[in-house]
């Protein structure tokens, strides 16, 4: 990648978000860096794109776009559309609130990650584990070590990087784990806020829980104080059933169609 590489910064928390700023101040005089962000906040908000619906961008300065759309759309902008910026890297976030186990399914923050993935850019998504984080200067600081390290060993294009840092000082962080996406799933809670008539409004929360805890996936090790690498990939083909599945079509599966 050469001794400056070129960074398309990106988060779902708005290009004003305080994580996406620290992540920008900790990379700009090191690399180039493009932000392309969605306008306001799209946590949670998945892998969703606005399709069938225009599309507003506001150019803020030269190198500083705000997408009134999703993470997603934000990528795929930034991709399709500013091509004079061809990025060797893109990092999503830095998110408040952690990335671990099952919620790589609903966050945008890792959705912005992917999209990158899916245009063979090699991506990285960094959450910390503070929902009401306002220092990210530790995170930062370490996205930035971890790309200096980057120039002897490049990231492949086929990489997804979810890392997720626990919200302590530096002197407090036990150390760097690689480990294993979460079996798990949120224990949902629908808080009542008011009812009328036959409309009832909710505010939904919720808390992981983790399935056969091991002390070795991400939701586990971060909550033990580790910063935690998981690789993760686009192919969710579950190999092993497949010969199930052609066995099953031999001897029980429809024989007329």
């Amino acid at each position: 990648m050469g001794d400056k590489i070129k960074i398309l910064l990106t988060n779902d928390d708005g290009i004003q978000a305080p994580g996406l700023e620290a992540l920008f101040q900790a990379l700009k005089s090191s690399h180039e860096c493009l932000v392309v962000a969605p306008a306001s906040e799209k946590s949670a908000c998945g892998h969703s794109v606005s399709l069938g619906q225009k599309l507003v961008i506001e150019q803020r300065s030269p190198n500083r776009f705000a997408v009134f759309g999703t993470p997603a759309d934000s990528v795929k902008f930034a991709l399709s559309e500013l091509k004079h910026f061809r990025p060797d890297l893109l990092i999503s976030g830095i998110n408040p609130g952690p990335n671990t186990g099952v919620s790589v399914f609903y966050s945008g923050t890792i959705s912005a990650a992917r999209e990158g993935l899916i245009n063979q850019v090699p991506s990285i998504a960094v959450s910390l584990t503070d929902k009401a984080a306002t220092d990210f200067s530790v995170a930062a600081g370490f996205i930035a070590t971890l790309l200096e390290g980057s120039q002897k060993a490049p990231f492949s294009s086929g990489i997804l990087l979810n890392i997720n840092l626990p919200a302590l000082p530096a002197s407090q962080i036990r150390g760097i784990k690689v480990a294993r996406q979460a079996h798990s799933r949120f224990i949902e809670e629908f808080i009542q806020e008011s009812y009328s008539d036959h409309r009832r409004v909710y505010t939904l929360a919720g808390e992981i829980e983790v399935y056969d805890p091991d002390g070795t996936t991400d939701e586990e090790l971060v909550s033990a104080g580790y910063i935690v690498l998981t690789p993760l990939k686009l192919d969710l083909t579950d190999y092993s059933q497949m010969p199930i599945l052609e066995t099953w079509l031999k001897t029980k599966g429809p024989k007329n169609i």
